[in-house]
């Protein structure tokens, strides 16, 4: 509009204007009137210091030439002026020029014109400073009278155009930015990736539509998608926290795996987030979240059928290097033929009966390949026949050959099974042979054994039936002996009173005798007496010993079970043998509970053991000490009579619980006895429930245990 005012005031029918281009230091056209596509005006660079348009522009004085300039878009037969406008102070814009260094510059036909006008083209009057902005370039026939008027108009009109041309420019910008907004937005949204964009206080500014359907919530939506929406949130808060984009970088950060729900159904959903910063200065960043739920589901997946077809692979390899073993190491021939009898497959064992290599080296010749031809031409019969049948399997016995130098025939029994598709038709046939060399041996050797065994059987029988006989005559013989063992026993038992007696009566008056009572004595008749007196007393004992055995093997022994206090028996016998150890010189001491301990037993059969094993400790210690010893352990009373006399070797320990039976048994014996003693004490403690044991050094002495209960056997089946 302010180019067509000009070009009014001045009477002319054409113009144009140059703006500047700072960035391409060029004049370059901006607006023209009355030209066509022919005679377009033409950009003027600023490195051409002499142009006539530059020099107006850079001097801010208005130059005029007689006649159009080359790519002015003005004839020669016209004359012009270039009226130059400024623009507020910019940074880019190139520097003013003088007025002087202007009419240096321009050379004919053109000149700075004279204008009349008192106000500084460099400066404003309010102050603003100025730089270079355009240049109107009008055509006329001669100066105009209102140039001054044009010169000043186009100097205050030039901040303003800039402003305008800026505005414009912004305008267009700003709907150049929203188209490409519209179709940014529209490309994000049709992403069926979550995107969003988080600025420094980790707060989110833009988002896609996935990432609103994740994130955001509407007035209208359910609890359960609310609360599945807050979840999401602050899983994807948590998660940027942790792993946030480098501050000041350009540098995305590594993908990281994010567990998210969907609102809709709740279903879990697995992300891949990938970050990326935006701004160095605003620290904002754009997070795009990679939906790989089907993708891990389907690499899940694959990595499961990998791992099948991985493990079938392995199971066929493994049975496939099984049936090798099994093909080489099988002791039996084993071949794989098709329908047809063509061999297949065979192993070793198979090679050595129709194949061509022999066991050591060469090929067979002569009679071998001979064996080979009959043992190929008996199997292939059998192969035909088999394929032919419709049976499933077959087994048959056949002769073959040993090839070798010496060949021989060899009983085999073939098995052979059909190998079939799924429609039933055969693929192959597997055959086995199964050696029977060994089987024909073993059955010749069945029939020599078995009639060995009957051989043997008829005179088993024989040797049984006098076996027979002869344990008849052994059981008679036997029952005779347990017989006559029980008469004796009850014999004995039964003569106790008229065996005891006249020993008693001739006890008794040797002792009157010896009391004086029929009369004095001299030395010689007082030492018989005594002499006779101590061989009674003897020969009492030896009977006891032996009637007390007899009523103990005959069942006959009483047992009296009474509350008995053992530290009373343990007095009582050592009482009793007081006079022995004296006698002897030795050292003797018992001990007992601290406590009375109460015994439900048979009172004189255990003083009867205490009597047997101290007397018989007595006997076998020359000096030292003799020691009775009790204590309770739990519902049982231990006895333990040590003493320090010769001891027993530990081959006699067994032995000297025999009835009749001493170490030593010899005629010229140190110590007397019947032997009797300790096996009748071993007998009366198991009568009352208990057992002996005994622990004993040769040279050193011996200890002799007792293990009696509180309460006896024979006690408790009376109380029952």
């Amino acid at each position: 509009m302010l180019l067509a005012r000009f070009c009014g005031v001045v009477g002319s029918s054409r113009g144009y204007v140059l703006v500047l281009d700072a960035v391409a230091r060029q004049l370059v056209p901006s607006v023209a009137i009355g030209y066509d596509n022919v005679d377009q005006p033409t950009a003027r660079t600023l490195d051409d210091g002499n142009d006539p348009f530059v020099v107006a522009l850079l001097g801010m004085q208005v130059v005029a030439c007689a006649h159009g300039l080359p790519r002015s878009g003005i004839s020669r037969r016209t004359r012009l002026i270039a009226v130059p406008f400024p623009q507020p102070r910019t940074v880019d814009a190139p520097r003013f020029i003088d007025r002087a260094d202007a009419d240096r510059r321009l050379a004919s036909p053109c000149s700075v014109a004279a204008v009349d006008s008192s106000r500084t083209w460099l400066e404003r009057p309010d102050g603003i400073a100025l730089s270079p902005y355009g240049v109107f370039v009008l055509e006329m026939d001669s100066l105009p009278v209102a140039l001054d008027r044009i010169a000043c108009a186009a100097q205050l009109a030039g901040p303003m155009l800039s402003r305008l041309a800026a505005s414009d420019a912004h305008r267009g910008r700003a709907a150049e930015l929203a188209d490409q907004r519209a179709v940014l937005t529209s490309i994000v949204n049709s992403l069926p990736d979550p995107i969003v964009i988080i600025d420094g206080d980790r707060q989110i500014v833009v988002q896609n539509q996935r990432a609103e359907h994740l994130l955001s919530m509407r007035e209208r939506d359910s609890e359960g998608r609310r609360r599945a929406v807050e979840i999401n949130n602050l899983l994807l808060t948590s998660h940027l926290s942790k792993d946030p984009a480098p501050s000041g970088t350009n540098v995305a950060a590594e993908a990281r795996e994010l567990n998210m729900v969907d609102p809709d159904d709740g279903t879990d959903l697995l992300f891949e987030v990938l970050t990326q910063p935006l701004d160095e200065n605003d620290n904002a960043i754009v997070s795009v979240l990679r939906d790989v739920t089907d993708l891990r589901r389907a690499a899940n997946e694959l990595e499961l059928q990998v791992q099948r077809v991985r493990l079938a692979e392995y199971e066929a390899k493994r049975e496939s290097d099984r049936l090798n073993l099994i093909l080489t190491n099988v002791a039996d021939p084993i071949l794989v033929t098709d329908d047809r009898a063509n061999i297949i497959l065979m192993n070793r064992q198979a090679e050595l009966l129709f194949g061509s290599a022999t066991p050591n080296i060469g090929y067979a010749t002569g009679d071998r390949s001979a064996a080979v031809r009959a043992n190929d031409t008996k199997f292939t019969t059998f192969i035909s026949d088999f394929s032919l049948s419709p049976e499933s399997a077959r087994r048959e016995d056949m002769e073959l050959q040993r090839p070798g130098d010496d060949p021989m025939t060899i009983p085999m029994e073939v098995v052979a099974g059909k190998i079939v598709d799924r429609r039933g038709e055969p693929l192959a046939i597997v055959s086995v042979l199964h050696d029977l060399t060994e089987q024909a041996e073993n059955e010749r050797l069945y029939k020599e054994l078995k009639n060995f065994s009957s051989e043997l059987e008829a005179r088993v029988r024989a040797a049984t039936a006098d076996l027979g006989e002869q344990n008849v005559r052994l059981q008679w013989q036997s029952r005779e002996l347990e017989k006559a063992n029980r008469l004796k026993s009850e014999f004995l038992a039964s003569m106790s009173h008229e065996l005891r007696t006249p020993i008693n009566a001739l006890i008794g008056y040797t002792a009157l005798m010896l009391d004086r009572i029929y009369g004095d004595l001299n030395d010689r008749q007082e030492e018989g007496l005594v002499r006779i007196r101590a061989a009674a007393q003897h020969l009492l004992a030896l009977i006891n010993d032996i009637l007390d055995l007899a009523k103990i093997e005959a069942g006959r022994m009483p047992l009296h079970i009474e509350d008995t206090v053992l530290q009373e028996v343990m007095r009582e016998a050592s009482v009793q043998i007081d006079p022995l150890i004296k006698k002897k010189g030795l050292t003797y001491r018992w001990i007992g509970p601290d406590e009375p301990l109460h015994m439900m037993t048979d009172r004189t059969k255990v003083k009867q053991i205490m009597l047997n094993l101290l007397s018989n400790a007595v006997k076998f210690t020359h000096s030292g000490t003799v020691t009775l010893l009790a204590q309770q352990e739990g519902d049982l009373v231990r006895l333990d009579v040590a003493d320090s006399g010769i001891g027993i070797r530990k081959e006699d320990l067994s032995a000297i619980w025999d009835d009749f039976r001493q170490v030593d048994q010899s005629r010229t014996r140190e110590f007397g006895g019947t032997g009797l003693g300790l096996s009748i004490t071993r007998k009366l403690s198991g009568a009352l429930g208990g057992r002996v044991t005994l622990s004993s050094e040769y040279g050193r002495g011996s200890t002799f245990t007792i293990f009696l209960p509180i309460r006896s056997e024979a006690h408790r089946e009376h109380d029952a």
